[in-house]
């Protein structure tokens, strides 16, 4: 039996069909949303959950950065055992050495490692905003909340490519120390002082910091169904509390490590 356009069994077939092709095309037309156009970003997010093949690129890209990044830190511990040792030239390459056989040995290691990291901090920032969508009203369901915060990821992932490509720009011969290895981008450009604490706070105010604010902000809004003003405030408290945690971290390090 012919199925005319107009029949019903038609139809059906048609919005089977459109629908099929959207999922094919949810995922990289979701991350492309963040570029270009993200309310449509933000409905595909909200309705089909894309997430896996948008974490598996930012694990690859985090495995990649961490092979190229590793002379870096090489560098950056040559230059401060130099200047622990000013005049044991010979003791500083023994032991610089022993660290970059351990680095080859533990290159595989070191590209494993890195993308857990990623995803386990991931997870923890997933958790947290889902929660407080659930706190201030909104509607969020935990998939929503793990493919929103897996897509924003890219621009925490594009802000760790654009610093080490600073960090290149600047010259890698300025690498004196681990603090060295995050190149000034933000408000640090103009206020970084001794205080390492108060260095991550200017640090954290920087164009990808606002991309990723805004973005979570009209996320968590279109998303989670959470009321405008509401939505603002999430942002606000996110960033309050991954600023906050990261100067804590920085600052014991800073006491322990000399640098």
């Amino acid at each position: 039996m012919t199925e005319h356009p107009g029949s019903i069994n038609g139809e059906r077939n048609t919005e089977t069909g459109g629908n099929h092709s959207q999922g094919r095309n949810a995922w990289p037309t979701a991350l492309l949303g963040l570029f270009a156009w993200p309310r449509q970003s933000f409905e595909i997010i909200r309705h089909r959950n894309p997430w896996l093949a948008t974490l598996l690129l930012v694990l690859a890209g985090n495995a990649a950065l961490a092979l190229a990044s590793a002379p870096l830190g090489l560098q950056a511990m040559r230059a401060q055992l130099t200047e622990r040792m000013p005049g044991n030239p010979e003791q500083v390459d023994a032991m610089m050495g022993q660290f970059e056989q351990a680095a080859a040995a533990g290159r595989w290691l070191a590209m494993a490692t890195g993308p857990l990291s990623v995803a386990v901090a991931l997870a923890i920032q997933t958790v947290l905003v889902w929660l407080l969508a659930i706190a201030l009203q909104g509607r969020p369901r935990f998939v929503q909340s793990l493919s929103l915060m897996v897509h924003l990821a890219v621009i925490t992932h594009l802000k760790s490519w654009a610093n080490f490509l600073l960090l290149h720009v600047r010259g890698t011969d300025a690498i004196r120390s681990q603090l060295d290895l995050q190149a000034p981008m933000g408000l640090d450009l103009l206020l970084a002082g001794d205080n390492a604490t108060l260095n991550v706070v200017y640090a954290s105010i920087n164009p990808f910091t606002v991309w990723f604010l805004a973005l979570l902000g009209l996320g968590a809004a279109a998303v989670f169904e959470v009321p405008e003003r509401k939505a603002w405030l999430l942002a606000a408290i996110y960033w309050a509390t991954t600023t906050a945690f990261t100067a804590a971290a920085t600052g014991l390090a800073a006491r322990l490590m000399p640098t």
